[in-house]
């Protein structure tokens, strides 16, 4: 009997046949995988409109007007007239000095007077005497002279007592000492008892409350940013106010105006002297307290603004993705300006249709397709923030 085929060997051949056919028809029957949809991003044409360009400067508040009191007149402090730190009315007396030795310099000035008229009525009448007998012959004319300049000169003597006189009436009045104007004074500096010297003893401080100044210093590129529209502006319109942004991050309610520019650059800090004014009706600002002067130093009519979210920067490259009318990814280089609140100045690289991709750029790539859904609006901020870059 030849070699043969048997019959286990034959179930086993066809079984496996049915299972490669089975795999087979298995296969045929299965359909490839869906493509995955293109990523969601969202995208917004830029801004076009009139902008603002803000910037910060650090200033120190001072009074408008601060005046040291100080007396006129040596004396011991008799008494304080005044609560500290309380408002003062114009001409309040607000300390009066010991005037005992100022009393016996006017006695003393009125003596002198005194002796000073009767000098000059003594020589008022020597020459009413003489003339008469001059004229006679009976006297030489030169007694006469003498006693005419003796008068002269009783006449001088009485002027400088008279003055010697108003000059102690006013040391006596100088040593009740006034509020020489309206406004808040702070604490005294002298005890009753201390001894004053005129001139030179600081007693208390006075500074005006209606109104503030915010002192600040520009360098010479701010200075030519900031102040020089400012004066060229006032040829034509009213300069544009400023704000006051407070140490808590508040912005004063009431603006400002560019009051004050120095002469020139300081030499020792190659900085300029500003200072701007504000009213101060309720007394919040104080001399003292610093805060941030927020000034329009440029005004772009029709500017172009992207979020600053939407612009990529790669070293010293800067570039935009937006979306083509084919739905594919492009990639723009772009010119960027300053900043302004959540947004960005295009200076150039970009068209106003452009599609900008604001969220979601930093997951697709130039060429790819994309589904480009509109970005939330989002209300503008009413003030622009301070411009940077």
């Amino acid at each position: 009997m030849g070699a043969g085929v048997t019959g286990d060997e034959a179930m086993r051949a066809e079984a496996a046949l049915g299972w490669m056919l089975c795999l087979a028809l298995a296969g045929c029957s299965e359909a490839p995988p869906p493509a995955p949809p293109p990523p969601v991003v969202r995208v917004a044409t830029p801004t076009i409109a009139d902008t603002d360009i803000v910037r910060d400067f650090v200033g120190a508040v001072a009074a408008t007007s601060e005046v040291e009191i100080r007396s006129k007149v040596t004396g011991i402090v008799a008494a304080q007239e005044f609560r500290e730190g309380q408002t003062v009315a114009e001409g309040q007396v607000l300390f009066r000095l010991s005037a005992e030795s100022l009393r016996a310099g006017s006695d003393n000035a009125r003596s002198q007077v005194r002796n000073a008229q009767a000098a000059l009525d003594k020589a008022a009448a020597d020459v009413a005497r003489y003339r008469p007998l001059a004229e006679k012959g009976t006297i030489p004319r030169q007694t006469l002279d003498q006693a005419v300049t003796a008068q002269d000169q009783a006449r001088a003597g009485l002027a400088s007592a008279r003055a010697l006189l108003e000059q102690a009436e006013l040391a006596q009045q100088d040593a009740v000492i006034r509020a020489p104007y309206a406004g808040r004074i702070g604490r005294a500096q002298v005890q009753m008892g201390a001894l004053v010297q005129a001139g030179q003893t600081v007693l208390a401080t006075v500074s005006t409350t209606d109104a503030a100044r915010v002192d600040f210093a520009l360098s010479e590129r701010e200075y030519l940013e900031l102040v020089r529209p400012i004066l060229e502006a006032r040829r034509q319109a009213e300069p544009p106010p400023v704000e006051l942004v407070l140490a808590d991050g508040s912005t004063y309610p009431h603006k400002g105006r560019i009051g004050f520019a120095d002469r020139a650059l300081s030499e020792a800090t190659g900085t300029f002297a500003v200072a701007a004014d504000f009213p101060n009706p309720d007394e919040v600002l104080r001399p003292g307290m610093f805060g941030h002067v927020r000034a329009i130093v440029q005004r772009r009519p029709g500017a172009m603004r992207v979020p600053q979210r939407a612009v990529q920067q790669l070293l010293d490259r800067t570039f935009v993705s937006v979306v083509g009318a084919d739905g594919a990814v492009q990639r723009k280089a772009v010119v960027m300006g300053p900043r302004v609140g959540e947004d960005w100045i295009v200076e150039s690289g970009l068209e106003a249709a452009d599609r900008v991709i604001v969220e979601g750029h930093h997951r697709v790539r130039p060429g790819q397709q994309v589904d480009a859904q509109p970005l939330a609006a989002v209300d503008p901020a009413p003030t622009p923030a301070p411009a940077a870059g």
